[in-house]
């Protein structure tokens, strides 16, 4: 049987989502021997200018500036600008693969926060209970990826800081976006997007590195971001979720820790545990405890499910 378009559509997302979580594990071995605002720059750069050809050649994602909200654009540029920075700038410092991975998750219970914030409208009791349990399962996958960490260790604890202001930022930048409705394509919007990053780090770039060139394998790790990460990560989410609800998507994208713990534990950064998976377990189900019709879909697939094996069972 063909797969449904949801059903194509979580499988394409859950491509990217494990795009982004290797992600966590090559930036942070690129910036390790890259100054990071050089790194950001050349990646969004390049990010950008994919997504903007294809938003140019396809007259359907054509941008239209003249219906785009200005200062809109700009908030959500500053906002991914300070996401990636603080991000890159996390890993750089020593936060592990995992742990930067699982704090950026919170974004999912943090943008709620800031529509509070943004329009006065508290939270209702379900994403109260969400962000609980999601920050009860950070804080255990934090401790399992990193036990050692001390405060004495101010690098490492510093950018696991960061990871949490990146978080916050995403979280902004979701909202924001939100509230450019459809102004612009996907496409469009998400080379912007990058593009603003770009310039918005062109000033900095004299004072924090400057451009030195790659070596192959931090040149590739550039690509792979860009590309794969990036711009193609932008575009698949954005048709993705055209055929998705918002708390399906939320749950496959909370699988991102999972993905970058995995990587980092096959190529040796760390080890996995129970405490690890528990952590994880508990952030899923603070996900997916915000999404307001995911039980009743869940509670159907397992009594369908039940129903199949009692079908084979009789058979039997």
């Amino acid at each position: 049987m063909r797969p449904s378009r949801p059903q194509a559509a979580a499988a394409a997302l859950l491509l990217v989502v494990a795009l982004w979580g290797a992600s966590f594990v090559v930036v942070r071995a690129a910036v390790a021997a890259y100054p990071v605002v050089g790194f950001l720059f050349l990646r969004f750069v390049l990010g950008g200018a994919a997504l903007m050809a294809i938003a140019y050649v396809r007259p359907s994602s054509r941008p239209e500036w003249r219906r785009v909200p200005r200062r809109s654009l700009a908030g959500v540029g500053a906002a991914l600008t300070v996401g990636y920075v603080t991000q890159t700038l996390g890993l750089a410092l020593g936060a592990s693969a995992g742990v930067a991975a699982t704090l950026t998750s919170l974004v999912v219970v943090l943008a709620p926060a800031w529509e509070w914030v943004m329009t006065g409208r508290a939270p209702d009791r379900r994403v109260v209970v969400s962000s609980a349990l999601a920050i009860a399962g950070t804080i255990l996958v934090c401790h399992a990826a990193s036990p050692s960490i001390s405060v004495g260790e101010v690098g490492q604890m510093a950018g696991i800081g960061l990871e949490i202001i990146s978080a916050a930022a995403f979280a902004l930048q979701v909202v924001l976006v939100g509230r450019l409705g459809q102004s612009l394509s996907a496409t469009a919007l998400g080379g912007a997007q990058l593009l603003m990053v770009a310039v918005l780090l062109m000033p900095v770039l004299p004072f924090a590195g400057g451009l030195p060139t790659p070596t192959p394998g931090v040149a590739g790790a550039m690509v792979f971001s860009a590309l794969g990460a990036s711009a193609f990560g932008f575009a698949v989410q954005a048709a993705a979720q055209k055929h998705l609800s918002t708390d399906a998507a939320a749950v496959v994208m909370a699988t991102e820790p999972g993905f970058a713990l995995v990587t980092a534990a096959l190529v040796g950064e760390q080890q996995l545990g129970l405490l690890a998976g528990l952590g994880l377990a508990l952030l899923l189900a603070g996900v997916a405890a915000q999404g307001g019709g995911l039980r009743e879909r869940l509670e159907m697939l397992l009594g369908h499910a039940r129903s199949r094996l009692n079908w084979r069972w009789r058979e039997a």
